[in-house]
């Protein structure tokens, strides 16, 4: 396997080229999010006017379809990726419901306290946060953006690099891709990918670290090779 790829990063991220290939590199990318939707529905049923928080917020997907499910839901977007959040904002104005989401080109760290939201999302960007410090940083920030008892859907790449099974599972998921028409080139700049821009960690050292930062109840929902989805609440 070459590892000789350039090395990705969002900050020059090509919007639209990310926006076809992810659903054909996760199996079952659509559904992951069809789930997410129903999970925070079924937390905040009695609660019309939620105000949401979409941390990774690029691209809109999440805003977009949740938007569209529940018209008096209110939508904060974060992103340090400026071509990706211009993708949500043409996304968001397609969809008609500009007035009622925010986006913020910054960091969650950045983002003022005194906001706190009746749920969020946190979709297939975890990984991309390098260190276990940071991490906890970054999950301490999101539950102190969340009122006590708020859901939260987190979806990452949880992966043990130097598991037996490791190979297998890359594999296979390259197979997957392969099958669906990503290219051999990309395939293999997202193998070099995996443990030099991104640094996954195991499920059990994500558990033991959403409950480190205030957390609870969390379940996991989806599953996709090494890609996974949880639901959790902030204590």
């Amino acid at each position: 396997m070459e590892h000789n790829q350039p090395p990705m990063s969002w900050d020059t991220a090509d919007e639209n080229r990310y926006e076809q290939s992810i659903a054909l590199k996760i199996p079952g990318y659509s559904h992951m999010h069809d789930l997410m939707e129903r999970l925070l529905a079924a937390s905040i049923a009695d609660n019309n006017e939620a105000g949401i928080l979409i941390v990774g917020a690029g691209g809109g997907k999440e805003m977009t379809l949740l938007g569209t499910r529940h018209a008096g839901w209110m939508f904060t977007g974060i992103d340090p990726s400026q071509p990706m959040l211009q993708l949500a904002e043409r996304r968001i104005q397609e969809a008609g419901m500009g007035a009622r989401v925010q986006l913020k080109s910054m960091t969650l760290k950045a983002l003022p306290e005194e906001g706190v939201y009746d749920g969020a999302t946190s979709m297939l960007m975890l990984h991309f946060i390098q260190g276990m410090e940071s991490k906890r940083r970054f999950l301490s920030n999101l539950a102190a953006r969340l009122k006590p008892g708020a859901p939260l859907i987190i979806a990452a790449v949880n992966a043990d690099l130097y598991s037996p099974v490791h190979p297998i599972m890359m594999q296979a998921w390259q197979d997957h891709m392969l099958s669906q028409g990503v290219q051999p080139e990309e395939w293999e700049r997202f193998a070099a990918s995996l443990g030099r821009e991104s640094d996954p960690i195991s499920s059990e050292q994500l558990i033991e670290l959403m409950e480190e930062c205030g957390f609870t109840q969390i379940t996991r929902y989806f599953g996709s090779f090494w890609v996974e989805g949880y639901y959790a609440k902030r204590v």
